[in-house]
């Protein structure tokens, strides 16, 4: 008997290796491999930036502008204490 994948045991746009079968299984596959993948970029970018945030750039831009004068010792420190939270 020929099966035409609209049943209870039919595959309807779910291939073999769906992760979940029925009519939108094929959608549900797409997003858990799609946010498996965005995981996995995002731990590589963590892993790969040297574990320097924004703020770690943000106070070395601080002590840049201190070194060159542009800003006194009490603007130095309001700032940098700014910057920590």
């Amino acid at each position: 008997m020929m099966h035409n994948g609209f049943g209870q045991f039919g595959t309807w746009l779910c291939g073999p290796g769906a992760f979940f079968p029925g009519p939108l299984g094929w959608i549900i596959s797409l997003l858990v491999w799609g946010l498996g993948i965005f995981l996995v970029v995002k731990l590589v970018q963590i892993l790969f930036s040297g574990g320097r945030g924004k703020s770690a750039v943000r106070l070395d831009i601080l002590k840049e502008r201190y070194a060159r004068g542009e800003i006194n010792q009490d603007e130095y420190l309001r700032m940098k204490t700014e910057l920590s939270f």
